[in-house]
């Protein structure tokens, strides 16, 4: 389990892993659902030619369903020990803080 800023991340159910969210880790802040999607270490040199069109617009537009349908966002990351790098750790740092001064959300 990943934890940032003492907010869980679990594994999202079934229905959000997939289409149309495309999220494998969730977690919650102040009534909200902040996302992770997890990419293998390739992902970053694959990405020009196997995320490229259909798929990348695909999972892109179903991060920002999340976001309308749970409030936070959904972030693209490689996890090495478990961990995202440290600058995706800063941003995903910087959306709890967003979250944290929301009024509470009911999503989770």
């Amino acid at each position: 389990m990943t934890s940032i800023d003492g907010v869980d991340f679990t594994e999202a159910p079934g229905e959000v892993e997939g289409s149309p969210y495309w999220v494998d880790l969730w977690g919650c802040v102040n009534g909200y659902r902040i996302g992770m999607q997890v990419k293998p270490d390739s992902f970053h040199s694959a990405s020009v030619s196997v995320y490229q069109g259909g798929t990348k617009s695909g999972m892109r537009k179903g991060h920002d369903k999340f976001e309308s349908d749970y409030g936070g966002k959904v972030f693209t990351t490689n996890l090495t020990h478990g961990e995202p790098p440290e600058y995706m750790v800063r941003a995903i740092s910087e959306e709890i803080v967003r979250l944290r001064n929301l009024p509470s959300g009911d999503h989770c």
